[in-house]
């Protein structure tokens, strides 16, 4: 006899429905494979469901978000946190010069992008020269579709491209790159350089750009240039004003032999931005309609005794990260040290950096500026997203606990014992430097080629990871000589993805 179920009586189910904790689900297991690919409207439905079960409301979104994450956001910030937490679809680029622009095995890789394409540099790219069909030139640039990440083209280069930023409107952007001498602005056939004479300089000129504006670091002073549209720059003439300076902006109490070592904006919105000296960071407004920049904020550093190569601001935090590739926390609004000389390898396993780069250097090898460059670094909130101690791999940190979270690497960590390997080095084993791809909510590092890590937060973005990984795996071994699997091989996430530490 079957079992009837028990009915409620009429206008009893809001009173008896039973509790329903969306909080305590959240945190599960459960709750992370309920949320692995929602989107914000799912998320809005099952609020709903959870209110109609006497849960909370909408409002608490926002509060656990920030909470966990350090985001404003609401559930397209616990979207994006949470994601980091899953394992990434991992895709290593490796194209030959026929296929795209080569590989960049030499010097010191510089990539940069503005969420519509993707543009890559190197310092010293005669050494892969010969495999290029176009151009014949040695300074080149590749340039990448920031989706897809499909080759688009290469382009000369008149100068030696040490860095690279993009700045202007999508669709009209300038690629501008520079050296210790030059600064190079770029768009489609028009090209500009700005010389600087007598320069003593040796760091190139450092870059950041946005849609309006171009921010240039020249020893202890930011000039900054405003963006000129097509018609204002004189298309096709044969002195195109691509970018014209406003002001410059001098970083006070600078010492005479102090200079700007590296600048990068707030990526929540960049109406601020944040540079660093050899014993100083520096917090700035940029007042986009004037084109003037102002200091709000001095942070000294040579307390510590480190050199910086790399410096991020989060809404509640700045980050610095030594050449000796340990990473540095403070307080934003109260400028205190929080966290200091975080590593993601155990001490015994960690490596004097600046040392190998001085042996490197002595042995006449191309590798020691990357070497002694710092880490690449993404903040967004309390989530820090860089590269490691050794070699390439990404690590996901907790900066408000100063926690490594996650540690995903594509190779076995065999870089600290051959680190003064002639071929080691020269292939490159370390992360010169990376940029977040927001399409697909990834990080391109730039090593010997360009490693992938995405974070799908959808299906389009899952999609399209897998289909350039499929998409590679093929390429590579083609250039090679070597045979591919089926596509079953081709999607077994075991041996395309790396592994966890």
């Amino acid at each position: 006899m079957a079992r009837r179920s028990k009915r409620l009586r009429p206008g009893a189910a809001a009173a008896e429905a039973p509790s329903f904790d969306l909080l305590a689900l959240l945190d599960g297991d459960l709750g992370q494979q309920i949320l692995s690919y929602a989107s914000a409207s799912d998320l809005c439905t099952l609020d709903a469901a959870s209110q109609r079960c006497q849960g909370f409301t909408t409002e608490p979104w926002e509060n656990i978000t920030n909470a966990r994450f350090g985001m404003k956001n609401g559930k397209e910030g616990w979207k994006l946190g949470t994601s980091f937490m899953r394992q990434p679809t991992f895709m290593h680029l490796v194209d030959d010069g026929d296929h795209g622009y080569g590989d960049f095995y030499p010097g010191t890789n510089r990539v940069a992008s503005n969420g519509s394409i993707v543009v890559a540099v190197t310092d010293k790219p005669d050494a892969n020269n010969s495999g290029r069909a176009y151009p014949d030139d040695e300074n080149s640039m590749g340039i990448r579709d920031a989706f897809s990440l499909n080759y688009i083209r290469t382009v000369a280069s008149p100068i030696e491209n040490w860095e690279v930023a993009i700045c202007g409107r999508i669709g009209s952007e300038i690629i501008v790159t520079s050296n210790p001498d030059e600064v190079c602005a770029r768009r489609g056939n028009d090209v500009q350089i700005l010389h600087y004479a007598g320069r003593e300089i040796s760091d190139p000129f450092h870059l950041i750009g946005c849609e309006t504006h171009l921010l240039v670091g020249n020893v202890d002073d930011v000039e900054i240039f405003r963006v000129n549209t097509a018609q204002e720059a004189g298309e096709r003439t044969d002195d195109p004003q691509l970018v014209s300076k406003c002001t410059v902006t001098t970083l006070d109490d600078i010492e005479d032999d102090e200079e700007i070592l590296h600048m990068s904006w707030d990526e929540t919105e960049r109406r601020t931005f944040v540079v660093c000296t050899q014993s100083r960071i520096c917090v700035l407004s940029f007042d986009e309609t004037a084109g003037t920049a102002s200091l709000i904020q001095t942070i000294q550093t040579a307390d510590l005794s480190i050199s910086l190569g790399n410096v991020a601001l989060s809404d509640e935090y700045i980050v610095g990260a030594s050449r000796q590739k340990k990473i540095y926390v403070w307080s934003r609004n109260a400028g205190n040290l929080l966290h200091r000389d975080l590593c993601d390898v155990a001490e015994e396993d960690q490596i004097d950096v600046l040392t190998i780069a001085n042996e490197v250097e002595d042995r006449g090898l191309d590798r020691s500026i990357s070497l002694a460059l710092g880490l690449p670094f993404y903040c967004r909130g309390h989530i820090l997203v860089s590269t490691s101690h050794l070699g390439c791999a990404l690590c996901i940190w907790n900066v408000k606990k100063g926690q490594l979270l996650k540690r995903y690497n594509n190779s076995v960590e065999e870089r600290h014992s051959q680190v003064l390997d002639d071929d080691a080095i020269h292939c490159g084993n370390d992360a010169t430097d990376m940029t977040y791809l927001e399409g697909l909510n990834a990080f391109l590092c730039m090593d010997r080629c360009m490693n992938v890590w995405s974070f799908p937060c959808n299906e389009r973005q899952s999609q399209m990871a897998k289909s350039i990984r499929r998409r590679e795996q093929k390429i590579k071994p083609f250039w090679q000589g070597q045979s591919y699997g089926s596509e079953e091989e081709d999607d077994d996430q075991s041996e395309l993805s790396p592994f966890v530490y």
